[in-house]
């Protein structure tokens, strides 16, 4: 497999279950992007509301690894308001240029789920090797399970594909 890292922002904890789980069937490196800002409560719940339908950048703290170290960089978001969530906006507003594959992955209440992958591959300007929307009461419930190693093998069939033939041969031995 390729070297990847799954990296998300999580307001509740669900995307931080889907991306523990996709990093564990991939063995990859996992990170969460840091937001230092409140919130929780109804006030961080409306300010984050706002900052992502009107498209506003968090203050995040640098990441711990190099996204250009990686072959694929998944990135996970949950759904605020029908849009990506303001740190996950930052983080690939910032980096896009380093990213050399992508997937993207979100959580949500209900609605909104492929416009935000819609707004992700905007943002990167290349298309996702593989794209995953799971609702919270999938995650919650237990039932995403399936959905997350549909998405994981599809994630290893499209990057061993684009693999340099040497590297493909490096780690099959």
């Amino acid at each position: 497999m390729a070297r990847t890292l799954v990296i998300y922002f999580s307001r509740t904890g669900t995307t931080k279950i889907v991306a523990e789980a996709i990093a564990k069937a991939l063995g990859a490196d996992l990170e969460e992007i840091v937001d230092p800002t409140p919130r929780f409560g109804i006030v961080g719940y409306l300010r984050s509301g706002y900052q992502a339908t009107t498209r506003k950048l968090a203050r995040i703290e640098r990441p711990l690894h190099e996204p250009g170290d990686y072959d694929l960089v998944v990135v996970g978001s949950p759904v605020w308001g029908a849009s990506l969530s303001s740190p996950a906006r930052t983080y690939l507003a910032r980096h896009h240029y380093h990213l050399k594959a992508v997937a993207f992955f979100c959580t949500c209440g209900g609605r909104g789920g492929e416009r935000v992958l819609g707004q992700m591959t905007e943002l990167v300007e290349k298309e996702p090797a593989a794209r995953l929307v799971l609702r919270e009461a999938e995650v919650r419930g237990g039932s995403a399970q399936a959905k997350i190693e549909s998405f994981c093998r599809a994630l290893r069939d499209a990057v061993s594909v684009s693999l340099p033939q040497e590297r493909q041969a490096a780690a099959a031995h």
